[in-house]
């Protein structure tokens, strides 16, 4: 016969247990600290009420079907509170983190209000209703507990969240349905082996289907809208903050005053706040899209506000470059460069030294002279100026020069002598931007690096990176760069007959007449220096924020596997890339296989 405990070893556990394994990579702190409050808030709220109910025979169980009793409460029953949120909540994970929070906010102050006001309004009514004639001993009795008890609850985190919810439709309609339909599913086993029972006398005796009360469906698709609405309440309110930076100036931390700015975004109507950053946020993504397919996937995998604020930073500097790379004449892209230098000199007036940031402080908006840049940049160019102006607080104006340094060197029309020059640009140009894609995922993890030294070593294996994902890039890019832009990076000591080569890639801009086996050499040998640096670069990410260590990993393989195409080609490709299944493989093997080794070193992170 069947007990409570075997219905948790047999049809709840195994499934959370599932649901972890599935979902354990992107559990950031973040995400830690939502499911525990809403699995400690289902505990304390279902409490009272599910010992209201048992008094009052709603629900009866043989003793000698569970372990213990506390209160009225099967032991069991208060396994199930917090096994039954867990289970949801990590089911709801799996289907509502693929878009950014700040693309399902509701601008519309019509719809806004109306979505809002009225299925409160509803449920004032049916709490009322629900409260009259839960009557102990009638048949409504069941039904109106329900109804009392579940109505406040969603009233209150519909307030919140109800417009996010209804923006998430599709996602929290499977969040909510499929663990529905499995509960209920189980429930009608324990029912039919009387591992519980559902008196008829405070029930409508109404079957879903055989031996499945109404009452019983409707609490657990009550319960999983009040588990799934609250977790959408959390990444709403975690949205607002990604997105609205000066408004909502504190990082996550266990204080009081995060957890009071943390209900301040909970309440705030999205339609009260301006649209502009969320527009700037849609262009630097749409930037992403076309500009790198492979780091847009990688993208996917690490935290909300950690990927928000990772594609602003991609997207400025993608803008940026492509405002030097498609300007054909040499002094208008002195002009663009110097555009570009100016705004970073005003996003960091106030630094008083190359690694100083504003983190322990509120935060001030930049004093950047808009006027100038909205008649020189188009549209997005701007959207990707403003966004990077809101996250630049917490970032060091360093890497912002040293990217500067590399759009000169394709200003002045510098050759790549050798691999040491080949270092540099790629330093300038990708190595700074490991170094802000450090700073974002710390900080956004709400998190920081111990010491000055452990900071340094990080920040160096970084920029490491960051020079082995360039170098791949080039080897991947000789023919594109020869003929869009009639540039080389390949280091002339590669080439038998450097001025010949040069002209040919850079002036004729006829990349093919090398020959595909010259071509495939050059790729080959500058692959093989960023090998040398590849396995050194990675002994950084044990010291990263614990959530970001499998994203990084993914990033650097997917990038790592273009280099592996470009080498696995028989003849040079014109441009190698992985396929989107492809994409996924890889994923999946450094999310959830090659990262472990990261996991097993000690922390080298501590909470701010």
């Amino acid at each position: 016969m069947l007990t409570y405990i075997d219905v948790h070893f047999i049809y709840t556990l195994p499934v959370v247990a599932v649901l972890a394994l599935i979902t354990w990579p992107f559990i950031s702190r973040l995400e830690l600290f939502k499911i525990g409050f809403v699995c400690t808030m289902a505990f304390v709220y279902t409490t009272p009420w599910d010992n209201y109910i048992i008094f009052h025979n709603a629900w009866m169980y043989k003793p000698k079907n569970i372990l213990a009793v506390i209160g009225y409460v099967p032991v069991e029953e208060y396994m199930f509170f917090v096994i039954q949120t867990l289970m949801t909540s990590l089911w709801a994970l799996v289907f509502t983190r693929w878009s950014p929070a700040c693309f399902n906010f509701n601008f519309n102050k019509t719809s806004y209000t109306l979505i809002r006001w009225i299925p409160i309004l509803a449920l004032v009514m049916t709490t009322i209703q629900g409260y009259n004639i839960a009557v102990p001993g009638k048949n409504t009795f069941y039904l109106g507990c329900i109804m009392w008890w579940s109505c406040p609850v969603i009233m209150f985190l519909w307030y919140g969240a109800g417009n996010y919810f209804v923006k998430k439709s599709t996602s929290s309609a499977i969040a909510v349905i499929v663990p529905t339909l499995y509960l209920c599913w189980v429930d009608r086993i324990a029912l039919k082996d009387d591992v519980w029972h559902i008196n008829e006398k405070t029930s409508l005796n109404i079957f879903v289907v055989d031996d499945l009360p109404f009452e019983e469906c409707l609490f657990f698709l009550i319960t999983n809208v009040i588990i799934v609405l609250g977790g959408m309440a959390f990444d709403k309110s975690y949205g607002l903050a990604d997105t609205y930076t000066f408004e909502f100036p504190l990082r996550y931390s266990s204080s009081w005053k995060y957890y009071s700015q943390q209900m301040q975004q909970f309440v705030r109507a999205e339609c009260d706040m301006s649209p502009s950053p969320v527009n700037d946020i849609r262009q630097c993504l749409n930037v992403l899209k076309r500009a790198s397919k492979s780091f847009n996937v990688a993208s996917l995998v690490f935290p909300a506000g950690v990927r928000l604020h990772l594609i602003i930073l991609y997207a400025f500097c993608r803008v940026t470059d492509d405002m030097i790379d498609s300007e054909p004449k040499v002094g208008v892209k002195k002009q663009k460069l110097k555009l570009i230098e100016t705004f970073i000199d005003e996003l960091f007036a106030d630094r008083s030294a190359d690694y100083d940031v504003k983190t322990s402080m509120t935060p001030r908006k930049p004093e950047v002279k808009w006027e100038q840049y909205r008649l020189d940049l188009t549209d997005e160019e701007l959207s990707c100026f403003r966004a990077i102006s809101r996250i630049s607080f917490y970032l060091p104006r360093k890497p912002f020069y040293e990217l500067l340094d590399g759009y000169r060197w394709d200003v002045d029309g510098k050759t790549v002598q050798n691999e040491t020059d080949l270092l540099l640009y790629s330093s300038y140009v990708a190595g700074s931007v490991g170094t802000l894609c450090v700073y974002v995922m710390v900080y956004k993890s709400g998190t920081q690096i111990d010491d000055d030294k452990r900071h340094d070593f990080v920040i160096g294996k970084a920029q490491q990176m960051g020079q082995v994902l360039q170098i791949v890039n080039i080897s991947r890019d000789i023919v594109t760069d020869s003929e869009t832009l009639g540039r080389c990076y390949v280091p002339a000591e590669y080439m038998d007959n450097a001025a010949a080569v040069v002209n040919t890639l850079c002036s004729d801009r006829d990349p093919w007449t090398l020959g595909s086996e010259k071509l495939k050499s050059y790729a080959t040998r500058m692959i093989r220096l960023a090998n040398r640096y590849q396995l050194e670069s990675l002994e950084g990410i044990r010291y990263l924020p614990y959530e970001v260590r499998g994203p990084v990993l993914v990033a650097t393989d997917i990038y790592r596997g273009v280099a592996c195409a470009v080498e696995a080609s028989p003849t040079y490709p014109r441009r190698a890339s992985l396929g989107k299944w492809d994409k996924i493989l890889v994923s999946i093997n450094s999310l959830y296989f090659k990262s472990l080794k990261y996991f097993f070193q000690a922390d080298r992170c501590k909470h701010c």
